[in-house]
């Protein structure tokens, strides 16, 4: 549990801004005695981060409340911004739009598909290569026995 002049430093915040943000319900403590707690730390990091990026309060305000109620736990979350639209990132690849009512999106991990498309490639190249090798080697050997039926290849 930690005081609000702790909470205020290790949230990188004033303690005018602290009282604020308690004060209007963005953050409250939830700990014993009006006290913060780890969550309420990372919940005002968030605040001061995405304010810091150039998030307006209001909207701010509005990502966290969309978040909430969602029943989403902050802590858990990736949170990206671009200055104006606010996404929270989960771990299973989702993503919410804090600011359109927690609006899931589906986030696509183009690395991973890349990694799974070059391993296609190689082996669609190694069968490729392996029907080559035996074509080279039939009309080898239909060279060497003329009187051998050559082999009909359909497409």
């Amino acid at each position: 549990m930690y005081t609000g002049a702790q909470t205020a430093r290790l949230a990188g915040c004033t303690g005018s801004q602290l009282r604020y943000w308690s004060r209007t319900g963005l953050v409250v403590p939830t700990g014993d005695d009006n006290t913060y707690t780890f969550r309420d730390l990372v919940a005002l990091r968030v605040v001061t981060s995405l304010l810091e990026a150039g998030l307006p309060l209001p909207r701010v305000r509005a990502a966290l409340k969309h978040l909430t109620e969602a029943g989403e736990d902050i802590t858990g979350l990736r949170i990206v911004t671009d200055g104006s639209t606010v996404w929270a990132c989960r771990d299973d690849g989702q993503i919410l739009d804090a600011l359109r009512s927690g609006q899931l999106a589906l986030f696509l991990a183009v690395d991973q598909f890349v990694e799974s498309v070059e391993s296609d490639v190689r082996a669609f190249d190694a069968e490729r290569r392996a029907f080559v090798a035996d074509l080279v080697a039939r009309e080898r050997s239909s060279a060497v026995h003329p009187s051998s039926p050559r082999p009909r290849l359909d497409p």
